[in-house]
């Protein structure tokens, strides 16, 4: 890595635990390369039991999959199956991100291209029904739009990958909540994104260079992780391009209870992966409660149809502390 990107990355993993305290209990359960097709996996939902819904933002049947995760007593994964529903459905929507609506037994995908959030049938069908999305949030970058949605209790949340570009204070997102009963825009709130760990000038001078809000979920109660990722791929030679790496931060919020301006985060956890298990982790959801009562976070990546050989299908298992 960079000497100067790793010394930026090591001052704010020390200034970041001295403002914002002892971070929660996080055990970095197991991050597995997934044998199923390589594809463009950006978004994961819980369905019921082993079965998860994963949407593809490429795939040209609708985008949307299941993956059947078996999982072992101390939370890593055993068997894995994958298969494509197959509903005729039109491609190139950019498909990003998947919930599971238990009220209704449908999903809602979030998709980049046209900024809409719409449902579907588990079937992969589209309902006819979507959220309303103010003008404000449409009116986003090229690319830097909907990436993130989760859902709980009768409320969607999501976001944008990049600030909108009327915002004028520097990293600083639109939080978005939605209703389910009439699928309308509640309350928002504003949370801001942590400085990225690569200067601008070198982040403008690699092959590949992304950094933004690419996932959320909420926990039981109510709370929400937020994730933000930094991806930097540098250009050269192949020694240089050894050099890349993706750095993960996961943040708790509390919109429903917190009456500041910003929102006041917590760092639950951050971590890299470089070139030997590179990950872009674009989703992320619940996974099953463990025998001793802790929870456990899954965070899927996009691997660009497997990136040239640069990085794969991976799957990341965290454990949360009892009440983190």
């Amino acid at each position: 890595m960079n000497p100067r990107i790793l010394l930026t990355a090591l001052l704010w993993s020390l200034s970041a635990a001295l403002a914002l305290g002892q971070a929660p209990a996080v055990e970095h359960i197991q991050q597995r390369r997934l044998d199923v097709p390589a594809g463009q996996y950006s978004g994961i939902a819980h369905v019921s039991e082993d079965v998860y819904a994963v949407v593809h933002d490429k795939s040209q049947g609708g985008g949307l999959h299941f993956f059947t995760l078996h999982f072992l007593e101390d939370g890593s994964i055993g068997t894995v199956t994958a298969f494509e529903a197959d509903a005729g459905g039109a491609g190139g929507k950019d498909n990003e991100d998947v919930v599971y609506v238990p009220e209704t037994g449908t999903l809602f995908v979030a998709a980049e291209s046209d900024q809409s959030i719409r449902e579907y049938t588990l079937d992969g069908r589209e309902s006819g029904r979507k959220l309303r999305i103010p003008a404000a949030l449409a009116a986003c970058r090229a690319n830097a739009g909907f990436e993130a949605l989760a859902y709980r209790d009768g409320l969607f949340w999501t976001t944008t990958e990049a600030p909108l570009p009327a915002e004028k204070r520097p990293r600083m997102h639109r939080l978005q909540s939605f209703r389910l009963s009439d699928l309308q825009a509640g309350k928002h709130y504003w949370y801001q994104a942590q400085e990225p760990a690569v200067p601008e000038d070198q982040a403008g001078r690699a092959q590949a260079y992304v950094s933004g809000i690419s996932a959320m979920t909420v926990l039981p109660d109510g709370r929400l992780v937020v994730l933000e990722r930094e991806v930097y791929v540098p250009r050269g030679s192949i020694w240089e391009m050894m050099q890349a790496f993706t750095l993960t931060r996961l943040f708790l919020v509390d919109p429903l209870h917190d009456k500041s301006e910003v929102l006041e985060k917590t760092l639950l956890t951050s971590f890299y992966t470089s070139f030997l298990n590179l990950a872009n982790f674009e989703g992320m959801c619940l996974g099953p409660v463990l025998a001793d009562g802790r929870q456990t976070l899954l965070l899927l990546a996009d691997s660009q149809d497997g990136g040239k050989g640069l990085t794969g299908e991976y799957i990341r298992v965290l454990a949360l502390a009892d009440n983190p």
